[in-house]
């Protein structure tokens, strides 16, 4: 299994960015380069899920967005793998615990849109995932009152970075997190597939 799964050297600093990506569009990819810039990354991996636990209805094929995310993306700083489908796992707590065994060395920082993290506290095992690896939030349009109220903040405000900190992101001991704003494109996944238009999905 482990030839399908991307090459990580110890030391690096990955950003881990989850989601079905049904479809990908140029959201996601402004979200990873404003990542890359604002918390000093090496690399980011598109962790394209099987499925999302919280949405009632299945994604389009796994192969389909795979292909679709690589040809949007297009920037070799950013690795797109489906490695949540080679390790059985569908909670994000799981996926980054058997990350962490696989790439002893390697310092992985979760990155989310402001919108997860108002919601993150309805996910399995969030504890979990605060607990054992930095999380880089990146606001969008609309979500930043509604996440800075949200209860993972709350629980965890003691661990927040202060923006000017944010590089140091990667090196931190969890838990720690941070919060930057950055100009952002207002477009969703969820809009694409209710307009049936993926030519979002393309340029980048």
């Amino acid at each position: 299994m482990r030839h399908l799964l991307p090459y990580a050297r110890a030391g690096q600093v990955i950003g881990l960015l989850g989601g079905s990506f049904d479809p990908p569009h140029t959201g996601h990819v402004h979200v990873t380069r404003e990542a890359i810039k604002a918390f000093g990354l090496d690399r980011v991996w598109w962790l394209v899920s099987p499925g999302n636990p919280l949405k009632a209805r299945g994604p389009a094929p796994l192969e389909q967005r795979m292909t679709a995310a690589r040809a949007l993306m297009g920037d070799p700083r950013v690795e797109i793998t489906d490695i949540e489908a080679h390790l059985g796992t569908r909670v994000t707590a799981d996926t980054l615990a058997a990350m962490r065994l696989l790439y002893p060395g390697v310092r992985f920082v979760w990155l989310m849109g402001a919108d997860n993290l108002a919601q993150l506290h309805r996910w399995g095992k969030w504890r979990e995932i605060m607990e054992t690896v930095p999380v880089g939030v990146v606001a969008r349009p609309g979500d930043r009152i509604s996440a800075r109220m949200a209860p993972a903040v709350r629980a965890y405000a003691s661990a927040r970075l202060d923006g000017q900190a944010r590089r140091l992101l990667g090196r931190a001991q969890a838990p720690a997190w941070c919060f930057v704003n950055v100009p952002m494109v207002d477009i969703s996944s969820t809009d694409i597939r209710a307009r049936g238009d993926w030519s979002a999905t393309q340029g980048g």
